[in-house]
């Protein structure tokens, strides 16, 4: 999803701002904001539980629909495995 789309989906959840987020999951509204540009393995979890839309539908690119981790901090990515 584009980042504009998250954002809109945390405005229509009952937490309605990223601060709101922040306090519930124990994870600073900065690593919030970043999570939204590049991989945060915490503040990515804290997003999908508030908007209760699954990691691979928010970051397609970042998680598979098994639930694997597939970009990391840093910008490397698990190799697929072959078949």
């Amino acid at each position: 999803m584009h980042e504009a789309d998250i954002l809109a989906a945390v405005r229509k959840s009952k937490y309605r701002f990223l601060p709101a987020i922040a306090q519930q999951f124990g994870v600073s509204d900065v690593s919030l904001r970043a999570a939204l540009r590049r991989p945060q393995l915490r503040a990515e979890k804290a997003i999908s539980r508030a908007t209760e839309i699954p990691l691979h539908i928010l970051w397609p690119e970042r998680w598979s629909p098994e639930g694997e981790r597939l970009v990391f901090r840093g910008g490397w990515q698990r190799r697929q495995r072959a078949a």
